[in-house]
C-alpha cells in the first residue's frame, strides 16, 4: 500500500467523515419517511451511475434508479397507506468505511438496531385497531462514489439479521 502525504491523509479522513454524514442523514430521512428525498439528495445523480445503482434486500434486488424508486418509494408508500400509526427508526452503529486508493469510491458497513411499528393488519371482527411493534436488526453494506464532487450512495444491500415482535424472543420467531 502506498504512503499518503499528510495533506492526502487529511483529505481522506475528511472524505470518510463525509461518507458517514451521508449515512447519518439517511437515518433521519428514514425515520421521517422521506424516501423520495433520500433518493434525490443522497443517491447518485450522474446518469451513468444512475443506470448501475442498486438496492438489494431479502425481498428483491433492484438495478437503476427508476427500479429502486419503484420499490423503495412507490411500493413502500402503497404498503404503508396513510402512514397513521407507523413509527420506524433504523439508527446505525459500528460503522466501518474503507476508502479506495484513488479516493473516488468507498465501501461501508453498519449494523442497525431498529424498530418498526405498523398498524395491525387483518383485524378480526370486533378487534380494536392497534399497532404491531417489531424489533428489526440488520446490516447495511453500502458502496459510495464521488458524484459531482460529493459522496453519494451508489449501491446498497440490507441484510436482515432478525425481526421479531416486541416482547418476544427473536429465537422464537417463525
Amino acid at each position: 500500500m502506498r504512503e499518503f502525504t499528510t495533506q492526502e491523509t487529511m483529505l481522506r479522513v475528511w472524505d470518510v467523515e463525509n461518507i458517514k454524514k451521508v449515512m447519518h442523514r439517511r437515518v433521519y430521512y428514514i425515520a421521517n419517511e422521506w424516501r423520495a428525498r433520500e433518493l434525490e439528495e443522497l443517491w447518485v445523480s450522474d446518469p451513468a451511475h444512475q443506470k448501475t445503482a442498486s438496492f438489494g434486500r431479502n425481498t428483491g434486488y433492484y438495478v437503476g434508479m427508476e427500479a429502486i424508486r419503484g420499490y423503495y418509494v412507490t411500493k413502500h408508500a402503497a404498503d404503508l397507506g396513510d402512514g397513521v400509526g407507523t413509527m420506524n427508526a433504523h439508527p446505525i452503529s459500528t460503522g466501518l468505511v474503507e476508502l479506495a486508493g484513488d479516493g473516488q469510491t468507498a465501501k461501508g458497513c453498519w449494523i442497525s438496531p431498529g424498530h418498526e411499528t405498523m398498524p395491525a393488519r387483518n383485524l378480526q371482527e370486533g378487534e380494536a385497531p392497534h399497532g404491531d411493534a417489531h424489533w428489526c436488526w440488520g446490516k447495511y453494506e453500502v458502496e459510495f462514489i464521488k458524484d459531482g464532487g460529493e459522496w453519494k450512495i451508489w449501491h446498497m444491500r440490507l441484510y436482515p439479521l432478525f425481526k421479531c415482535e416486541y416482547g418476544e424472543s427473536w429465537v422464537d420467531t417463525k
